[in-house]
C-alpha cells in the first residue's frame, strides 16, 4: 500500500511538470506567431533635387532592415529599389519634373511587413533661362582689347590703354586663374581698372585655367565646384566693379564639351539678371567635331545662347610649338568666320586680332610684339617680304651662329584686311591679344578701320 502511495505521487508530480512544460511551449508559440511587423510609417523627402530624392521613415520595432520598391508613371507596376538597414534611402540619376512613387517593407529573419502607404514626390524643374535677346548692331564696331599685368608695376598694358583711349570701347583684364575646385587667384590691375572705368571703357575680368584639361575636368563635371566659381566670380565682379566676366578656359577634353554649355547655361543664369556682361574666347574652327581634341568641347550654337559676345581667337593658325607660317592668314580667318557666322548670331562675335609674331629656328621659338618683329629685322638686316596669299608680312635671317631663322607676325599692313572682314560680314567688332604688343601704326589702323 505504501508502494502504491509513493507511485501515485510520482506520477502526480510528473503530470504537473508536464502540463507546466506544455503550457511554457504553447506560450512560447503564441509568442512567435502573434509578433508581427506594422510596415513603415511617417515616409518623407527630406531633399529633393532636379536629379535626386532622399527619403526617410519611423523606425519600426523588431525590424532589421527594410526594402524599398519605386514606380514611375504611375502607382503601379513596382520594381525593388534597393535594401537598407537604416531607416533613409537615396534615390539618384533620376529626371527632372517627374513624378515618383514609393513604397517600404520591414523585415527581420522570419518576418515580412506589409507594404507601407504609397507616396509620390515630384523632382524639381531645370532651371528656365530665357536666352539673351538679339543685339542690333552698333553704329561703330566694338574695339576690345586684352590687357595684362604680370608682375607688380607692369606697365605694359596701361600704357597701351591710355595711348588707345579714343580707340577701345572695352577692356579684359587677363587677371583670374581658376582651379578645379572653382577657387580663383590673381594679381588685381588697380590702375587699368581704375584709368578704363574713369574714361568709360568697360571692364571685364577674365577667368582662365593655363590650358588645364584636367583642371578643366574636374571643375565643370562637378556641380559642387561650377557653383564655387560662379559664386568666387560673382563675388570679385562686385567687389572691384567690373562690368562682366570673359571665360577663357582652355585645353577642355572634347568630353567635356555638355559640361562646359552647362556652366556657361549657369553663369549666365546667375551674372545676367543682375546686369552683368558674360562674354567667353573660344577657339577658332571651320566646322564641328565632336571629337576634336582642342576645339571639339565648344558647341558654338549652345554656347552663343549664353554669351552676349563671343571672341573667335583667331590667330595661332601656326604656333610656337609647330612649324613656321602666318599667324591667321586671311583665307583661313575668312573660312573661321564663314562657319561661325552659321551657328553663332554676327552681331555677337568679335573677330580675333593677333598683335605679335613668332620666330622659328633649329634653336626653338620666340615670340615678338611687333615693334620686336621690326626690332630684330632690322638688327640682322633682314629685308621684310609680303605675302600675299595669306596677307601676312615675314623675313628670313641668319644669326651670328649661322642658324637660320623664320619670322611671321601682324601688323599695321596685315590687320585691316581683318577690319575689313569685320565690316563685310557686319560683325560686332575686334579682340586684339594683347595691348601693349602693337604698334602706334597698328593700332591706327584699327581706329581708323573700325
Amino acid at each position: 500500500m505504501g508502494y502504491l502511495k509513493r507511485y501515485v505521487s510520482v506520477f502526480l508530480i510528473l503530470a504537473m511538470v508536464t502540463i507546466v512544460v506544455c503550457f511554457d511551449s504553447v506560450s512560447e508559440a503564441r509568442k512567435v506567431t502573434t509578433t508581427n511587423l506594422v510596415p513603415p510609417t511617417n515616409i518623407v523627402a527630406t531633399s529633393i533635387t532636379k536629379d535626386k530624392i532622399d527619403l526617410k521613415w519611423s523606425s519600426v520595432t523588431n525590424a532589421t532592415g527594410y526594402r524599398i520598391y519605386g514606380a514611375t508613371v504611375s502607382d503601379a507596376n513596382y520594381t525593388l529599389l534597393g535594401t537598407v538597414y537604416t531607416t533613409s534611402y537615396s534615390h539618384s540619376s533620376l529626371q527632372p519634373s517627374t513624378d515618383y512613387w514609393y513604397y517600404v517593407v520591414a523585415f527581420n529573419k522570419t518576418i515580412v511587413s506589409n507594404g507601407s502607404v504609397h507616396v509620390k514626390f515630384t523632382t524639381e524643374a531645370l532651371p528656365v533661362i530665357t536666352p539673351p535677346p538679339v543685339i542690333s548692331p552698333p553704329t561703330g564696331k566694338i574695339v576690345l582689347g586684352y590687357a595684362t599685368y604680370y608682375y607688380s608695376g607692369d606697365s605694359s598694358s596701361y600704357n597701351s590703354i591710355v595711348a588707345s583711349t579714343s580707340i577701345l570701347d572695352e577692356i579684359v583684364t587677363h587677371t583670374y586663374t581658376t582651379d578645379g575646385s572653382g577657387n580663383l587667384t590673381g594679381l588685381i590691375p588697380l590702375e587699368q581698372i581704375a584709368y578704363a572705368k574713369s574714361h568709360n571703357i568697360k571692364v571685364m575680368a577674365s577667368v582662365s585655367n593655363q590650358f588645364s584639361g584636367s583642371v578643366a575636368k574636374q571643375l565643370l563635371e562637378s556641380d559642387i565646384n561650377r557653383k564655387n566659381l560662379i559664386n568666387n566670380i560673382l563675388s570679385e565682379l562686385v567687389k572691384y566693379g567690373y562690368s562682366g566676366v570673359n571665360i577663357d578656359i582652355e585645353g577642355v577634353y572634347a568630353a567635356n564639351r555638355t559640361n562646359m554649355t552647362t556652366f556657361m547655361q549657369e553663369l549666365y543664369g546667375t551674372l545676367n539678371p543682375k546686369g552683368y556682361l558674360v562674354t567667353m574666347a573660344v577657339p577658332a574652327k571651320t566646322s564641328d567635331s565632336l571629337t576634336n581634341s582642342w576645339n571639339g568641347a565648344f558647341d558654338y550654337k549652345s554656347l552663343a545662347m549664353y554669351s552676349d559676345q563671343i571672341v573667335i581667337m583667331t590667330y595661332d593658325e601656326h604656333y610656337a610649338g609647330g612649324t613656321p607660317g602666318a599667324i591667321a592668314s586671311y583665307g583661313w580667318v575668312k573660312n573661321v568666320v564663314d562657319y561661325s557666322i552659321t551657328v553663332i548670331p554676327k552681331e555677337k562675335i568679335l573677330l580675333g586680332l593677333a598683335a605679335y609674331g613668332y620666330d622659328w629656328s633649329a634653336s626653338g621659338t620666340k615670340s615678338y610684339s611687333v615693334s620686336k618683329a621690326n626690332e630684330v629685322a632690322s638688327t640682322y638686316g633682314a629685308q621684310i617680304m609680303w605675302d600675299s596669299v595669306s596677307q601676312s608680312p615675314y623675313y628670313i635671317y641668319y644669326d651670328a651662329q649661322g642658324i637660320k631663322h623664320e619670322v611671321w607676325f601682324e601688323n599695321s599692313y596685315s590687320i585691316p584686311f581683318k577690319l575689313n572682314m569685320v565690316k563685310d560680314y557686319n560683325l560686332l567688332g575686334v579682340a586684339i591679344w594683347r595691348l601693349g604688343l602693337e604698334d602706334a601704326a597698328y593700332m591706327d589702323k584699327v581706329g581708323s578701320g573700325m
